[in-house]
């Protein structure tokens, strides 16, 4: 049978300005059946922003209706910054901006209200909200250290010292040199109500409750990695690092005990993943990657040979999807008539969608996320998929013991989602009644009550509502970050109502049955690529429970918990799931021992509700959609309901990722982009190698902290951009000659010229989309100044100024321009691009909508380019391609010259090299990582070989 991606290629048609006005793609489910056409259509303004977008389903009905709305539209200032946008699935949102960028004033589609205060440093201080047809309130208050003694002593100048939030008061006590929380004490709320919190201290503190609040410790080693965690308990967590900076062991003393290991003898191959690992129950795990692309081949575990606990073999195809997972850890079963093996196989559409699974489940009837515990009676079953063109998952077909079948309809313009119920197909009138204007989601399953809170976040779900009498209810309340650090759950009974708690601290969590006076602390930890939790009662624990034991979790590729074994390796429950996360079968060792267990797929927590805690959403696995749109927006389609592109066993949501904060990186970040490797000056390499004219500067320029900061960020900020556009940009000469792919494919790698995320996915774009993306990473990230994307004056070139060239003179003004083949930090007074008008601005303080994750950071920085010599021809290959993309490139020109640019640096030529300097330290801002500058100036120097007959040095 023909392959389903067979003649699907994927098209951009681009405007006169260089824009992907329409990207075409082409959905095959049958290699035998026709391939449907799929055309996302994007609307620009006149200054080449987005402004309109249409998914394939809504544009396809555009042709056949009129009043057809885009999925998103957007209304920008004359300085390109977003004002208004409008959802057919997230709603209206307007925001009112400040002179600086900074958020004054915001409104959304339910007629809610947030509004911000600042300090005169342009940090917020206050947080207002008012429902519609409410008062206001204060919902937030934030306190910063002055510049008195008291804050010199505990580094606290600046810092956010004082947190008053929804869920109570954060007191931020100490501080490193580097700026990282050393100390913290969490207070809560007496009320379960949003409080509003008045100005004075006093008053503050007299909304908390009276007992002591929950003090936790932390101390980092140089390179900014936790050594040690003392939670609200007492108990401490100690970590090693190896030379090179990977976690090599863990280890954990619970107060009033002795140290217990919880992973050591971690191994680690070429590329930085974890080639071994021994856990502290003495399970050793493996892990076995494809030499060719890093993909996990196998996952083994085992406490002695040969008998494994867990042995995961993985097949893949092409394009890095899953084709196959079998467990050779476990037996093949017979049942009903039916050999089981412990395989599933996954097949995708040509959109790589997932259309079909089978692997094995438990006989018995489930519905929805209801939990399965009888091993015996076990079945294969088949799972098919089918999707709209919007990306919708409309229909789940299952033939197998249990009852997962789903039929959903969607709105007519929206990708709102309900399901059937009993045979009974809702209308476009149940869709828009069964969504607020935000589209968040107000019942589970058509019965229990769903509340939200003005920031779009679950705040109470209702199971079962009465008529007469109290509901039961499970209630969440979120810090000012968005985490979630309590849940309240309500039972009613015949005579009373049992209200059992849980609250969440840095590596604790506090779990309270006021019906049984029982308090249990659990205790967390990452151990590796594994989970540890131990189980601490306050009193004594119930019958048949050990107190304090340790209890080891194994994962899979997504992180799932499928194997939870004791501190002797005994097995306490093990488990498999369907693809879009509902409970397959489970086999439990100890009832009594699993039933305190709440993390199961991707080790997300499970509510009572069913829905899985995701840390900035809920999902719910037996409709295979989130409860509400993403509030990140669309940088991962169109479908803000979508779970992980339809993809559930090749991709994962952690709940948001790792974000990149240019000011403190983790260790893998910083290995990813080479920032502590040994560092080279391209200046004089350039020079060396005959084609600079101007020998580098020799001068210094000392810095103050303020500025020196800034540098800093300037100079991460180059590399993360390099890093994350990796293939360089298309109208650069030497980025050309590099990169791995041919320069007419550059074309088509920017075909989604819509936002961050597609360039990031494209790994390549020119000085806008570098400087887009350098903007986003200091936009998201504190710093000392407000950030500007800018224009240059007099040509075709956008990059990035740290500081209000209003206010400071160009002394001042740090210059990111990453655009550059070699990008170097510098001040405004010695840049080779004037500044022009201003196309985005942000204020110092970190604003979470411009955050970037680095799903593609480590990745990119494994990618390995081909050497493009001048032996055999290669060169003159390359130089033949380079040529008639030059041709084609000046024929569209409006200029009629050649738009391609041999452009090194971002500096005049007399000022390359100069270093800057802060009194005490000297840090080479005139440098760059070693492997990142000989990598270019190898390609560079066969460049001008090629180009200019130059010899090579």
């Amino acid at each position: 049978m023909p392959a389903h991606d067979r003649h699907t290629p994927a098209l951009s048609a681009v405007d006169p300005r260089g824009l992907a006005v329409r990207l075409i793609a082409y959905c095959r489910t049958d290699g035998s059946a026709t391939a449907q056409t799929r055309i996302h259509r994007v609307g620009f303004d006149a200054t080449g922003k987005a402004c309109a977008q249409w998914d394939p389903r809504l544009w396809a009905l555009r042709s056949q209706e009129a009043g057809v709305p885009s999925n998103l539209e957007n209304v920008f200032s004359l300085s390109g910054v977003l004002l208004r946008s409008l959802s057919v699935d997230a709603g209206l949102r307007v925001n009112l901006l400040g002179e600086l960028g900074q958020v004054l004033h915001s409104w959304d589609g339910r007629g809610s209200q947030q509004q911000l205060e600042y300090d005169g440093l342009l940090r917020p201080v206050a947080v207002f909200e008012q429902a519609l047809n409410a008062s206001q309130i204060c919902i937030a208050r934030y306190l910063y250290g002055a510049a008195d003694q008291a804050s010199a002593v505990y580094n606290r100048y600046g810092q956010l010292i004082r947190r008053d939030d929804p869920a109570g008061t954060c007191h931020f006590k100490n501080f490193s040199i580097q700026g990282e929380r050393l100390e913290q004490c969490q207070h809560f709320v007496q009320a379960l109500e949003p409080p509003h919190w008045p100005q004075a201290l006093s008053e503050r503190d007299g909304l908390l409750e009276p007992q002591a609040g929950a003090t936790t410790q932390m101390r980092f080693n140089a390179q900014g990695d936790v050594v040690a965690l003392i939670d609200g308990q007492g108990n401490e967590r100690q970590f090693d690092y190896t030379v090179d900076g990977l976690l090599g062991s863990a280890r954990l003393r619970l107060n009033g005990a002795g140290y217990q290991v919880l992973v050591h003898s971690m191994d680690y191959d070429a590329q930085g993943q974890i080639a071994e690992e021994t856990a502290g129950n003495g399970v050793v795990s493996r892990f076995e990657y494809n030499p060719a692309d890093g993909r996990l081949m196998r996952l083994y575990a085992s406490l002695t040979e040969p008998q494994a606990l867990q042995d995961l073999n993985y097949v893949y195809d092409p394009r890095g999807n899953i084709l196959s997972v079998e467990d050779k850890a476990l037996p093949v079963r017979f049942f009903a008539n039916q050999r089981i093996e412990p395989v599933s196989h996954y097949v995708y559409d040509s959109l790589y969608q997932l259309v079909s699974a089978t692997g094995w489940e438990a006989g018995s009837a489930n519905q929805g996320p209801g939990q399965i515990t009888d091993p015996q009676a076990v079945a294969t079953y088949h799972q098919t998929y089918a999707y709209d063109a919007g990306g919708n998952l409309l229909q789940l077909i299952h033939h197998g013991p249990q009852s997962h079948g789903r039929l959903l309809i969607a709105g007519q313009y929206s990708n709102r989602c309900l399901p059937d119920r009993n045979g009974q197909v809702p209308t476009q009138a149940d869709i828009a009644a069964g969504f607020d204007g935000c589209g968040n989601l107000r019942l589970l399953e058509n019965t229990r009550v769903m509340n939200w809170n003005l920031r779009n976040q679950l705040s109470e779900v209702r199971p079962v509502v009465r008529e007469s009498g109290l509901d039961d209810s499970e209630y969440y309340i979120y810090d000012s970050d968005g985490l979630r650090l309590r849940k309240i759950r309500s039972v009613q009974t015949n005579v009373r109502t049992v209200t059992s708690e849980t609250r969440y601290l840095p590596g604790l969590e506090v779990r309270m049955n006021k019906a049984s006076g029982e308090t249990l602390y659990v205790i967390n930890t990452e151990a590796g690529r594994n989970g540890v939790q131990v189980l601490c009662w306050k009193d004594s624990p119930p019958s048949g429970v050990v107190n304090r034991q340790y209890r080891y979790t194994l994962g899979d590729h997504l992180g799932s918990s499928t194997l939870e074994l004791d501190s002797q390796a005994k097995v306490i429950r093990r488990e498999t799931y369907h693809p879009f996360g509902t409970l397959a079968i489970s086999e439990a060792g100890d009832s009594s021992e699993s039933s305190y267990r709440t993390l199961w797929y991707s080790g997300k927590e499970r509510d009572a509700t069913g829905l899985y805690y995701y840390g900035l959403r809920y999902y719910m696995p037996w409709l295979q959609r989130w409860v509400n749109p993403d509030p990140g927006g669309y940088g991962d389609g169109p479908d803000l309901y979508a779970f992980v592109g339809n993809n559930p066993i090749t991709f994962v949501d952690t709940d948001g990722a790792v974000r990149i904060d240019v000011s403190n990186l983790t260790k893998e970040q910083r290995k990813a982009i080479g920032v502590d490797e040994p560092q080279l000056q391209p200046a004089s390499k350039v020079y060396d190698a005959g084609r600079g004219e101007v020998k580098p500067s020799s001068k210094v320029r000392e810095l103050n902290s303020e500025m020196y900061k800034s540098f800093k960020q300037a100079h991460v900020t180059n590399l993360v951009t390099k890093t994350l556009l990796i293939e360089g940009s298309p109208n650069q000469y030497v980025d050309l000659w590099r990169s791995s792919k041919e320069p007419m494919d550059f074309i088509q790698q920017r075909r989604y010229n819509q936002g961050t995320s597609a360039y990031i996915q494209c790994r390549t774009g020119n000085c806008g989309e570098h400087s887009e993306i350098a903007f986003s990473l200091l936009a998201s990230t504190k710093t000392e100044q407000p950030v500007f994307q800018v224009a240059a004056k007099g040509i075709d070139h956008n990059f990035v100024v740290i500081g209000d060239r209003r206010q400071m003179s160009d002394e001042k003004l740090v210059i990111v321009d990453p655009w550059v083949n070699f990008p170097m930090v510098h001040t405004a007074d010695v840049g080779a691009f004037e500044i022009g008008g201003t196309l985005q601005q942000a204020g110092r303080d970190a604003m979470p909508q411009y955050r970037l994750d680095d799903a593609t950071l480590k990745v990119n920085s494994e990618m390995v380019f081909p050497v493009i010599g001048i032996v055999g021809g290669v060169s003159d290959k390359r130089k033949r391609s380079i040529k008639a993309f030059d041709v084609m490139l000046t024929a569209q020109s409006p200029t009629g010259k050649s738009p391609l640019f041999e452009q090194l640096f971002s500096m005049e030529d007399k000022y390359r090299g100069m270093l800057y300097t802060k009194p005490g330290k000297e840090k080479k801002f005139n440098a760059l990582p070693a492997t990142f500058v000989q990598g270019r100036m190898q390609n560079y120097s066969n460049y001008m070989t090629v180009h200019y007959g130059l010899q090579r040095p």
